[in-house]
């Protein structure tokens, strides 16, 4: 990790914006002190680490259930190999939510919803490499001051797990609604249309 030495641009001051964006040359750096990466297997070990963190994960998105996400709860892959890396953000107890690099104009916003609590690798492969940095240090702050949440948590109840709100514009649990599926459609380069914008 000797690139990151010098500093790393944070999302808030160098903004991800997929296939709608432009690169800039520039941008306000952060030091960051990191002691060890972590790596890991497992849903609890995947909730654990959202507790603290955003949490980078592997899954399994070459499929029609990724291609055609809008919203909802994802309660079946393929069970393919993991293909994609994206950023897990946040659970509750009976699902994980993700952050793909697709743009805003794919899923719900950018995010999915996986369901929680089918073990193994979870579901589309969502638990079966968490990595993430453990930092030896406090990051240095931005010019940027964080506004606190006015958003209420989810309610618990004694047999219900901790759980981490999504980051959203309401705190309400996601909406499962059936969702019909295309086939995939081969492009003239015999690509099968994986990505968004083949559709």
């Amino acid at each position: 990790m000797d690139w990151l030495k010098d500093g790393a641009c944070l999302e808030s001051t160098y903004p991800y914006t997929a296939q709608t964006g432009s690169c800039s040359t520039s941008c306000a750096k952060t030091k960051l002190s990191f002691g060890q990466t972590i790596k890991s297997t497992g849903e609890d070990k995947l909730a654990s680490a959202l507790d603290s963190q955003p949490v980078s994960v592997l899954v399994e998105s070459g499929n029609a259930v990724w291609r055609n996400y809008k919203s909802g709860v994802v309660t079946q892959c393929p069970g393919g190999h993991s293909d994609h890396a994206v950023i897990a953000v946040g659970y509750d107890a009976t699902s994980f939510k993700i952050k793909n690099s697709w743009g805003t104009s794919w899923g719900n916003g950018g995010y999915m919803t996986l369901k929680r609590g089918v073990g193994g690798k979870g579901m589309c492969n969502v638990a079966e490499a968490v990595v993430y940095p453990a930092l030896a240090g406090d990051v240095k702050p931005t010019s940027q001051s964080p506004t606190p949440s006015t958003r209420k948590p989810f309610p618990t109840s004694p047999s219900s797990s901790t759980r981490k709100p999504f980051p959203s514009s309401s705190n309400a649990p996601p909406t499962t609604k059936p969702r019909r599926t295309r086939k995939p459609r081969a492009s003239k380069g015999g690509h099968s249309g994986a990505y968004p914008s083949d559709n």
